[in-house]
């Protein structure tokens, strides 16, 4: 999860990248993992595309399938947790993942 974050992160966050991490104990019991950019920021009708298979908005710089956010969602979610972005044109992104607070590691559902 954190390699796909911070490699898209340094790919698209702009010229130099400034990339800040952060993790945050969420009310709900869950903890809050974030990477996030400086880049040029995700329009909003492209965000809810990101998290799907084969989803690429950059045609031209991007290397790949398209599969890392996918797979990143599907782990994070047999983890108990969701995945997420926050964005704006113009100011950067924030990737996030959260997971259950608990120390015990959870068995993923089939």
């Amino acid at each position: 999860m954190w390699v796909n974050y911070l490699s898209n992160a340094h790919k698209y966050g702009g010229r130099p990248p400034h990339i800040e991490l952060s993790a945050e104990t969420q009310t709900d019991g869950t903890v809050r993992f974030a990477v996030r950019d400086s880049g040029p920021g995700i329009a909003l009708e492209d965000q809810a595309r990101l998290f799907k298979p084969f989803a690429r908005l950059d045609q031209v710089r991007a290397k790949g399938h398209g599969l890392g956010l996918s797979i990143v969602r599907r782990i994070v979610e047999k983890l108990g947790g969701q995945v997420g972005v926050e964005s704006q044109l113009g100011y950067g992104s924030t990737f996030y993942f959260t997971l259950p607070e608990s120390r015990e590691a959870k068995a993923p559902q089939e």
